[in-house]
């Protein structure tokens, strides 16, 4: 069976190499020219079932060796601007119990470690998908360059504003969270910031975190409610956002005075509204593609991650692969949809700025987390493949 991988992210070479692993003759198309364009971003967070998963297609030991021990997570703290903590889990023990850490690296070194994971032939740079046609005997994959590819399954891993999508759902426009993010890497290094913590900083109408990327370096990202589209003067993004962050806790105006100006990215956060339907016959949609979620439950990647595993073992022997890709549907938009809307729900909370109504979210985290929220995560981690 051949298989027509759409995107050469995160999502579409995961998947190249759980379908490989499960036997199908896989392509996959990816319209930059160059890996040097796909391999670009800032840090990504790997919570314990993203990496059960790269356990999963045989890439984890891998990933732990590119991002390197000072970059797991032992513990995690959420805290108000104040400093004060509002809830706290050992993810070292959560580790120990799955077997799995919890990992920050940069997206760069983790896309690199992937391309490695997959045969060099297949992946088609410059190739933008614009359309496909399916029919009895299977799918057919249109390019922008005029070409065509023939396969027996096609998967969407094409982004948020996904061509397969397009052709099998129509115009979905993405959804604007209300608010924008700046983030950064800065050179911090140092107790104030130490080695295995992950923080998450709840203040009015803004959210600020950090986690280390190595023992010298801690990606931030401090989040925003905002109107759509807005810009930062030009060479006036580290003092908009130290102006923001002004009076937060320790150590986060201390993380953004080490951060270089130029190092400083901003951009609006959107999500694609879930759907129960990702695919028609011999075609489906994997991550972004089939559920862009907000930033704010830091799952999208692991997510994504998911998919592709369930994908593999659903087509893995299979006889008819559009069979295969509903049952793989039928695992993959329930549980989805859950996390979609739990990080749409915290994009809500981080947009309140009100005193009083920030005061019950802070103690809405606070028992959320105390009743079901550590319950429901490590449930959420032990995800079943």
């Amino acid at each position: 069976m051949r298989a027509l991988v759409i995107g050469g992210g995160i999502g579409g070479l995961c998947a190249a190499r759980s379908l490989d692993r499960a036997g199908l003759d896989v392509a996959v198309f990816e319209k930059a020219g160059s890996l040097a364009h796909v391999q670009v971003g800032g840090a990504i967070h790997v919570w314990h079932n993203g990496m059960r998963g790269l356990q999963k297609l045989g890439l984890a030991d891998e990933v732990e060796r590119t991002a390197g021990r000072a970059a797991a997570v032992e513990r995690a703290e959420m805290r108000n601007r104040h400093g004060r903590l509002l809830t706290a889990w050992s993810v070292k023990a959560a580790e120990e119990e799955l077997g799995a850490p919890t990992l920050g690296l940069m997206r760069p070194d983790l896309h690199r470690t992937l391309v490695a994971g997959v045969d060099p032939s297949t992946l088609q740079l410059g190739r933008r998908c614009v359309g496909f046609h399916s029919d009895a005997g299977g799918v057919t994959a249109r390019f922008e360059d005029g070409g065509e590819e023939r396969g027996d399954v096609l998967i969407g891993a094409d982004g948020m504003r996904s061509a397969v999508r397009h052709g099998l759902l129509g115009e979905t426009p993405p959804r604007f969270a209300g608010y924008a993010s700046r983030q950064a890497v800065a050179e911090f290094s140092g107790p104030a910031a130490p080695v295995g913590l992950f923080w998450i900083v709840w203040g009015p109408g803004a959210r600020f975190l950090f986690y280390r990327v190595s023992a010298e370096r801690v990606y931030w990202e401090g989040i925003f409610a905002t109107p759509e589209g807005g810009s930062d003067p030009p060479g006036g993004r580290k003092a908009a956002v130290a102006e923001l962050f002004k009076g937060w806790a320790d150590p986060i105006p201390a993380i953004i005075a080490a951060t270089e100006e130029q190092a400083i990215g901003r951009t609006d956060c959107y999500d694609l509204p879930s759907v129960a339907k990702w695919g028609e016959g011999p075609v489906t949609l994997l991550g972004d593609a089939a559920h862009a979620m907000t930033n704010a439950a830091g799952q999208g990647a692991n997510q994504t991650i998911e998919d592709a595993v369930v994908l593999g073992s659903s087509l893995a022997g299979a006889t008819d692969g559009a069979a295969a890709l509903r049952a793989y549907e039928a695992k993959r938009v329930k549980r989805t949809a859950a996390v979609s809307a739990l990080a749409w729900n915290l994009s809500r909370m981080s947009r309140v700025k009100n005193p009083v109504a920030v005061a019950a979210r802070d103690r809405a985290l606070t028992a959320m987390f105390a009743v079901v929220g550590k319950r429901a995560q490590h449930k959420d981690m032990a995800y079943d493949f």
